[in-house]
């Protein structure tokens, strides 16, 4: 009986202390009563659970380090690069109109610059690679590349091949990838590169795998640069699924864009900070790095900037500019995204611009490569199709992409998710481009995918059973962990 009165007593202190590290520690509101649910509902297995999955461990003094990082170089940045963000909203303030305020947003938050570029966009994987290759092949001094998937298979080579080629010619290459996603190159890809003299490491390195697919804070950027002059970024990782010219046996649709001005100098800033944060070599702010350039005519120019996120940021800087450019769009929007759990601001941003008479079509896959996120994504159908969402289900194969365009003006075409692990936990990037040429590109491909989706109507919504509705309100439940 004592030893059962003290058992008590212990796990009372634990459940204790457990209850106050979820309410002090998870921000987000969903999170922290999902976790008290589970240790409170679940004795010794819930708290076992939470600290399994639910503390960051591995990342704290790497977050500290990477803020230091960042503190330390913008210093040096902002002293360098020439900055006409003050002058081109001057100039241009009238085209730019409401826009002006996201642009200073950005900049005042983030000390994203906006400056004059060029570029080419990329659908799938068959328009990506061949200009990935050409474009490696023509670096002078430097190739950096941080990737969230890469694949042993044979565009993963034909890339693997290429770096080693130009490191074998004296230019120096450098590469991040996510530990866990890129896995399976780990005891090939890498090692020969590594042989092969590139400089290549994990972003965080990664331990106990079979829970790293749940860890926070996952490098989920997919970008290039070279020579400090060109960059890509987008959705697209380097696998041959994405390539449909290349039969995985499955239709893969993603977006990808390649740009070319001082847009690279912002992309350039974030690589360093998590170059840096990821090894001991660190890098500092040079005129090669961050050569003077001007945009080379590569396709449609224009004005933009970068926005990156992540947990070393001090706001959840994705979800705010989301946020930001579904409210100050008066006339069309038009949102493609593969993971859409939403937080309430982005919800209600959807909701409110769709009560307002704007034109909001929302494109998402009809089949997931998660069913947990699949169904959990359905749960917000109910209400986005009341308030006059259009909700389109890519029928063709799946949309992953992350794509947005706003009254034919704005395009974002990034790395970024609609969901909480984009918007607070993982590292993401992405082009926001003020530019109508390209704006209307992305448009066409945006009703192009259309044809090949099927609307989801407030009728046919109406049909799904109570089973079906119970299923899609636990997956939202359980989304909260993920």
């Amino acid at each position: 009986m004592n030893l059962y009165i003290i058992f008590s007593v212990f796990y009372l202190a634990i459940l204790v202390y457990t209850i106050l590290r979820i309410l002090l520690d998870t921000h987000s509101t969903s999170k922290t009563l999902a976790y008290l649910l589970m240790v409170l509902f679940l004795p010794f297995l819930g708290v076992v659970l939470y600290f399994s999955i639910g503390i960051n461990y591995r990342h704290k003094r790497y977050n500290q380090k990477a803020v230091d990082i960042q503190l330390e170089l913008d210093k040096s940045y902002k002293k360098s690069i020439t900055d006409d963000t003050a002058l081109l909203l001057k100039e241009q303030k009238d085209d730019l109109d409401q826009y002006v305020r996201l642009i200073e947003f950005q900049h005042q938050m983030m000390g994203e610059i906006l400056s004059q570029n060029s570029f080419k966009l990329l659908v799938n994987g068959e328009e990506k690679f061949p200009e990935v290759l050409k474009t490696l092949e023509t670096a002078r001094h430097f190739i950096h590349m941080e990737y969230y998937a890469w694949e042993n298979d044979t565009r993963g080579n034909q890339i693997k091949e290429v770096l080693l080629k130009k490191a074998n010619e004296g230019i120096t290459v450098r590469v991040l990838y996510d530990d866990y996603a890129s896995r399976a190159i780990r005891g090939n890809i890498v090692k020969e590169l590594k042989e092969g003299g590139v400089e290549i490491h994990p972003k965080i390195k990664v331990k106990l795998k079979q829970f790293a697919n749940r860890v926070n804070h996952r490098d989920h950027r997919k970008v290039i640069i070279v020579d400090g002059e060109t960059g890509f970024v987008g959705g697209i990782n380097i696998s041959d699924r994405y390539d449909n010219t290349i039969d995985t046996g499955l239709y893969w649709r993603d977006t990808h864009v390649k740009f070319s001005g001082p847009l690279v100098h912002n992309m350039q800033r974030h690589f360093i900070v998590s170059w840096n944060s990821a090894q001991k070599n660190a890098l500092e702010f040079s005129s090669e790095l961050f050569p003077k350039v001007k945009a080379q005519n590569i396709g449609t120019g224009g004005l933009a900037q970068i926005m990156a996120g992540g947990p070393i940021y001090p706001m959840s800087t994705i979800m705010l500019t989301y946020f930001k450019i579904f409210t100050l769009a008066s006339d069309k929007l038009y949102i493609t995204n593969p993971y859409f759990i939403p937080n309430d601001s982005i919800l209600d941003a959807l909701k409110q611009a769709a009560v307002s008479g704007v034109d909001v079509r929302l494109l998402l896959p009809e089949k997931s490569d998660s069913a947990i996120v699949g169904a959990a994504s359905r749960f917000y159908f109910s209400e986005l199709l009341r308030s006059g969402v259009r909700i389109f289900l890519y029928k063709k194969g799946f949309v992953h992409a992350k794509t947005v365009v706003a009254d034919s003006r704005l395009s974002v075409v990034g790395t970024a998710n609609m969901d909480i692990r984009s918007f607070d936990l993982n590292f993401e990037i992405m082009s926001v481009i003020y530019s109508r040429d390209f704006a209307s590109q992305c448009e066409q491909m945006f009703l192009a995918d259309l044809e090949e989706s099927v609307e989801l109507t407030r009728e046919e919504w109406r049909k799904n059973s109570m089973r079906k509705r119970i299923i899609f309100a636990v997956a939202r439940l359980i989304s909260s962990f993920l």
